[in-house]
């Protein structure tokens, strides 16, 4: 008896290990990430302040500590300890079908354009097409596809 007792509690032992073993990866989703275009940018918010937008069109990033201007698709501030930079993991920003208009899901009008605030970052579109976004104590402001990064 003590021989079956012990081959059903190790088979559902294996049976309940199952799900585990061929689960994929968790996919954090807590809703908490705003998605918006402006120009040929889109960006996204995600809760936890981490700011970043993929570009339509190549652009180019200049560091105040670098002497060359270097090509990009992507820019995201993620870390306070590190400038804005870019992934290299273009579209992860954007929705399929493309993301609403800043207009759209503005939280406010600055002096030059709408803005979005959202867990401590802040986006807003400005001057002449110029674009900027600041969070975790970094920021970067794009025109005419210059981006300019801290």
């Amino acid at each position: 008896m003590r021989h079956i007792v012990r081959r059903v509690v190790g088979v559902l032992a294996v049976l309940g290990l199952v799900p585990v073993l061929f689960a994929g990866a968790a996919q954090a989703d807590d809703g908490d990430t705003v998605y918006f275009s402006s120009g040929y940018m889109n960006c996204s918010i995600a809760g936890d302040g981490t700011v970043g937008c993929d570009f339509t069109s190549q652009a180019q990033v200049q560091y105040s500590f670098l002497p060359i201007l270097i090509p990009v698709r992507d820019i995201v501030i993620d870390q306070s300890w590190l400038p804005a930079h870019p992934t290299f993991a273009v579209g992860t920003h954007t929705l399929p079908g493309g993301n609403p208009q800043l207009v759209d899901v503005k939280t406010g009008d600055g002096t030059w354009g709408s803005y979005i605030e959202h867990a401590g970052a802040r986006c807003e579109s400005g001057f002449h097409g110029s674009f900027s976004c600041k969070s975790k104590g970094r920021a970067w402001g794009i025109y005419s596809g210059i981006i300019s990064a801290s």
